[in-house]
C-alpha cells in the first residue's frame, strides 16, 4: 500500500479555517504505524492489510479538534485506525461521542478495533453498531440521531456509496462535514460529482491533499477540451466528467471533505437534474 502523502502547508489554509493540521499523539497509534500490526483480543499480533495513512488520520483528527462536534459517525471500522484518531480528538475536545457502523467487526476483523479503543481508554466514547449501513443508518434516523461529522469508508461499490451518502445526508446537520475515503476511486468520485452538482454541498479545505494524484490528460483530450471551449454547442456531445475533470472539481486525492450548506428541499416530483 502506498502511503506517500502531500500535505499543503498551514499557510495555505483559508483565513477563516477553524483549525490547523496537527499531529495526533496517541501512543497506541504511533505504535500501530511503526509496527504495521495490531493485537487480537487474544493478544496475538496480526498485520494491518489496509488502513488510512498517517496524514489522513491527522487530517480527520484536526477537523474534529477544530469543529468540536457533539456527535460523529463512521461507516467502516476495520482495524480501528480512523476510530482511534476520531475518538482521541473527541477526548481532547472534552466533548462529543462517536458511533461506528461495521457489521464485520467481530466476525471478520476479530474485534481488533474495539480492543484498541479499550487499550487507549477511549471505548466509553464509542458505540459500535454491527449492522450493514443500509440498515443501521435509517434506524439511527428514526431515533432522531444527528451528526456534525461523518466519515464514509465502508463498501466502495458505487451504488453502496450513493446509498450511504443519501442516508448520511439525512443525519448530518447543515454546516457539518462528510468525509469520503478513497475519493480518487472512480466509483466514489462519481458519487462526489453527483453531490457537488445536485445537492447543497461544497468542497471544504481543498488545499489539504492526501496522496496527491495529478491529472495526466492525453494530448487528444486537451485538444478536445479546447475545441469544446471554443464551440460551446459541442458540450452536449461530451460527458460532464470529461469536460470538467475531478481535479478541477476539487477531487484531488484519496480524502475529500464536503461541507453541507443547506438542507435538501427539492420537490421529489421535479424533473430537475444536472448531469455530473
Amino acid at each position: 500500500m502506498n502511503t506517500s502523502t502531500v500535505r499543503a502547508p498551514s499557510s495555505a489554509l483559508p483565513a477563516t479555517s477553524p483549525f490547523q493540521i496537527q499531529n495526533c499523539r496517541l501512543k497506541l497509534l504511533e505504535e500501530r504505524f511503526r509496527l504495521g500490526s495490531v493485537l487480537l483480543p487474544s493478544g496475538s499480533p496480526i498485520s494491518m492489510k489496509t488502513f488510512i495513512p498517517r496524514d489522513q488520520g491527522d487530517f480527520l483528527y484536526s477537523l474534529i479538534r477544530g469543529i468540536k462536534p457533539l456527535s460523529t459517525l463512521e461507516i467502516g471500522m476495520a482495524y480501528g485506525v480512523s476510530s482511534l484518531f476520531i475518538a482521541e480528538a473527541l477526548r481532547e475536545n472534552g466533548m462529543g461521542t462517536h458511533t461506528a457502523i461495521d457489521p464485520f467487526q467481530n466476525s471478520e476483523w476479530g474485534g481488533v478495533a474495539i480492543k484498541g479503543l479499550k487499550d487507549a481508554g477511549l471505548n466509553t466514547l464509542v458505540t459500535l453498531i454491527e449492522r450493514s449501513s443500509h440498515q443501521a443508518l435509517p434506524e439511527l434516523e428514526t431515533k432522531g440521531f444527528r451528526a456534525q461529522f461523518i466519515f464514509v469508508d465502508g463498501s466502495h461499490l458505487h451504488d453502496h456509496v450513493m446509498v450511504d451518502f443519501v442516508c448520511c445526508d439525512r443525519l448530518l446537520d447543515v454546516g457539518g462535514l462528510i468525509v469520503f475515503d478513497d475519493s480518487d476511486w472512480p466509483a466514489i468520485s462519481s458519487v462526489i460529482r453527483f453531490v457537488l452538482t445536485n445537492r447543497s454541498y461544497e468542497i471544504a479545505y481543498p488545499e489539504i491533499i492526501i496522496e496527491k494524484k495529478m491529472p495526466k490528460p492525453s494530448l487528444s483530450a486537451k485538444v478536445l477540451r479546447a475545441v469544446v471551449t471554443a464551440v460551446p454547442s459541442l458540450e452536449k456531445c461530451f460527458s460532464p466528467s470529461f469536460l470538467v475533470s475531478d481535479w478541477d472539481r476539487g477531487i484531488r486525492g484519496r480524502c475529500v471533505v464536503l461541507r453541507k450548506t443547506a438542507s435538501d428541499v427539492r420537490d421529489s416530483q421535479a424533473q430537475i437534474f444536472t448531469p455530473f
